[in-house]
């Protein structure tokens, strides 16, 4: 007769059982190589009335490729009027089988962004399980389409060579990066424009040289300047001063290169690289009127002195780095200043001004919201800027120096 011990050893060893078979397994799976990976998709306005031409930018392993990492593009596009409609053309004619989980890039044409409407269009890549709220929005000069189809030199995909100076934007710190879950969450302020940055093909000789593999065709993509939109509209383009200079005022500087060349006020000029910096605000009152007081701390290691062709002692050397700190400044100021113009001019406060204001104020911007669109192209706004030289580089003196420093 068997023990009471034995008897629940048997009968948990049977509830385990029944556990284990009930456990579902990966019935659904499947398999990498049967999935053709969703790198980018572009939005255009489409020939017929109500539609769009979706481009849909796929990747495939390489053929002879040393490894799995080594694709090459397959780019479809189909004229719908909706993206599961798309998604559903193209999937007709697709090698395998369209996995939307790898999505890096979503390119809005100039065109769809100038008529509005395209949130229409991301609702599919914000609802759609598969989808991630990660992937990056850019708007492009011209058509998706063609940015999307781009024969690059360097033989990438389009669409993750974009993905790839956008994460490498924080060496340069020169145009925003976003996110497709910040851009809705712009959405839902009442006060802030959403701002995108801009993408584009270049040409040799347009600001960039190489040598192109045939004539006046490009072969290069650069992501300069931003789009600001009044919900899912373009209203106008920012150009790179005014967007470096949103970048200062949206604390979204890390590490930035910077030269006073333009400056006429000294012969000097210096070249230098953002090491850290900061952006606070605060909100003014002088009892009856307000404003808002931007504060911007940053450390500069200078790289390049041009124009220096003498030796200096110690002490003049400190005076330059002084009047290097405030030249940097002065650039800093009217980068921000730039900004701070077209935002006025627009009438949108894409700087997020009342953000800030509901931030440090609530009390008064519960008063101020409801005529904000009106204010805010009068809402004083002062800078407070400081910069602090904290490298100067290995030598002191010119590179023309007679001798002494830097002399074998």
């Amino acid at each position: 007769m068997k023990s009471c011990r034995e008897k629940y050893m048997t009968g948990l060893m049977i509830i385990c059982l029944f556990l284990i078979l009930s456990i579902s397994g990966c019935w659904g799976k499947r398999e990498v190589e049967d999935l053709a990976p969703l790198m980018g998709i572009g939005f255009d306005l489409g020939e017929k009335p109500g539609t769009y031409l979706i481009t849909q930018q796929y990747a495939k392993t390489k053929k002879g490729g040393n490894s799995g990492a080594e694709t090459e593009e397959r780019t479809l596009g189909a004229e719908a009027s909706s993206v599961r409609e798309a998604f559903d053309i193209v999937s007709k004619a697709a090698y395998r089988t369209p996995f939307m989980g790898s999505l890096k890039v979503i390119v809005i044409g100039e065109d769809v962004a100038k008529a509005g409407g395209f949130n229409n269009m991301l609702d599919f890549a914000q609802r759609f399980a598969e989808f991630r709220r990660s992937m990056y929005l850019v708007i492009a000069r011209g058509k998706a389409e063609d940015v999307l189809n781009l024969k690059l030199r360097s033989e990438q995909l389009p669409a993750l060579y974009i993905r790839s100076i956008i994460e490498g934007g924080n060496e340069l710190s020169a145009f925003p990066m976003v996110r497709l879950g910040h851009y809705l969450t712009v959405l839902g302020t009442e006060s802030t424009a959403p701002i995108l940055p801009v993408v584009e093909a270049v040409k040799d000789g347009e600001g960039i040289h190489y040598k192109a593999e045939k004539s006046d065709e490009a072969g290069e993509i650069r992501i300069e300047g931003a789009g600001v939109l009044n919900g899912d509209q373009l209203v106008d383009f920012l150009n790179d001063e005014e967007t470096k200079g949103y970048m200062w005022l949206e604390d979204d500087v890390s590490n930035r290169l910077i030269n006073t060349v333009d400056l006429k006020e000294s012969n000097v000029k210096f070249s230098g690289q953002v090491l850290k910096s900061s952006t606070r605000y605060k909100v003014k009152t002088d009892g009856e009127n307000f404003g808002l007081n931007y504060q911007v701390r940053t450390s500069i290691a200078i790289d390049e002195v041009l124009g220096l062709d003498r030796q200096l002692s110690g002490t003049d050397w400190i005076e330059l780095v002084k009047e290097a700190e405030g030249s940097f400044a002065k650039v800093i100021q009217q980068e921000c200043e730039s900004a701070i113009k077209k935002q006025r001019e627009l009438g949108f406060d894409f700087l997020g001004v009342g953000r800030h204001i509901e931030q440090r104020n609530p009390r008064y911007w519960k008063n101020l919201k409801e005529r904000w669109k009106q204010e805010v192209s009068d809402f004083p706004v002062s800078f407070d800027i400081k910069v602090t030289v904290h490298n100067t580089g290995m030598s002191s003196s010119s590179a023309t120096n007679s001798g002494g420093e830097g002399q074998d």
